[in-house]
């Protein structure tokens, strides 16, 4: 279980590279990588409950939030445009979605750490 920790840590890695030629990168980098940390410290199996709890709660309610300015549903992707973004919906929608993944992971690492089996 524990080597969830290191998928996780590289897939938000690779989020966070992503997020370089993003037009906001200063908002996108920072979260990914406080993800990724959350992530290492998981496998380390030396997690803070507390942290993980804020950052949960953090990152649905923003992705919620982000879900929500949707003026409409457009999909994640453009039919023959790749991954570049066609509309803000789209961005949006991707937003969301990579707040809930992290937040999926948050969930998780909690439950990794609430029942693992403790040192005597």
């Amino acid at each position: 279980m524990k080597y969830l920790g290191i998928v996780f840590t590289m897939i938000f890695l690779l989020f966070a590279g992503w997020q370089y030629n993003d037009p906001d990168p200063v908002l996108w980098i920072p979260i990914y990588l406080v993800a990724a940390y959350c992530s290492i410290k998981a496998y380390q199996e030396k997690s803070n409950p507390e942290l993980l709890v804020v950052v949960t709660l953090m990152s649905f309610v923003a992705g919620l939030n982000t879900w929500l300015q949707m003026t409409s549903w457009e999909g994640f992707f453009s039919e023959g445009g790749g991954l570049s973004m066609k509309t803000i919906n789209q961005e949006l929608a991707r937003e969301a979605c990579g707040l809930w993944i992290c937040t999926f992971a948050f969930i998780l690492f909690l439950g990794m750490y609430f029942f693992q089996p403790k040192a005597k």
